[in-house]
């Protein structure tokens, strides 16, 4: 018997191959499993036949997978179509003022570069302001007294600590307030002209000179319609 189960199993899974080139792959597992299915029942063993309940398991399985599979291409359509949305919507920020949560400013020609900060805390009096470049070297810090709001803006006038004006590049700016042992958070900002959108990393990023921005970290949009 067990011979001749696998003569019929080699010719039931030669026909399947047969049809593959012919079929989409979803409805071709779809048939490939009941084609099995039945020729499990056809040739099963008649003075010792399965038990229902298996096939029943069997049934109950592959629903199970085929709900999940039809789930995942459900998730995959509804994705594809957020990122479409957020692609129309990042285009609209072009030419208008942004502000958002970070610390990354571009040091470019003769600007100097501004962030806002707001500390929690404005009876600390002051913070600390240090500017490390793109190799987490620390160039610049200062002690800037805080506004009676707490909220305030650095102006770094792109010198180093010995008066030199550094290279042009991408610089990231802490803030520290209270001490060690009780330190005091503080929330910084970046702003600046939404000049293009880049997609290259497989969401739309908003290009505020050479600062990249997600759409998740506008905080504040100003400007024209």
């Amino acid at each position: 018997m067990a011979s001749v189960d696998a003569i019929n199993a080699m010719s039931i899974g030669g026909q399947l191959q047969a049809s593959n080139a012919q079929q989409p792959k979803s409805s071709l597992e779809k048939e490939q499993f009941l084609k099995l299915l039945v020729a499990q029942i056809s040739h099963q063993d008649p003075m010792n036949p399965q038990d229902s309940d298996q096939y029943m398991q069997q049934l109950t399985q592959f629903s199970t997978v085929e709900q999940l599979m039809n789930l995942n291409q459900g998730m995959d359509n509804l994705s594809v179509g957020q990122i479409s949305a957020n692609s129309q919507s990042a285009l609209r920020f072009v030419g208008k003022d942004v502000m958002a949560a970070g610390d990354e400013v571009n040091l470019n020609g003769v600007n100097q570069p501004n962030v806002d900060y707001t500390v929690s805390d404005p009876s600390v009096g002051e913070v600390e302001v240090s500017v490390y470049d793109e190799a987490g070297e620390e160039i610049y810090t200062q002690r800037v007294p805080v506004p009676a709001g707490g909220h305030g803006t650095f102006t770094w006038n792109g010198q180093n600590m010995n008066g030199q004006r550094a290279p042009d590049g991408n610089y990231h700016v802490s803030f520290k307030a209270g001490t060690d042992s009780n330190p005091v958070p503080v929330d910084t900002y970046v702003h600046g002209k939404v000049t293009g959108v880049r997609f290259d990393q497989g969401y739309p990023e908003l290009m505020v000179g050479e600062k990249r921005l997600r759409l998740s970290d506008i905080i504040e949009v100003t400007g024209e319609e």
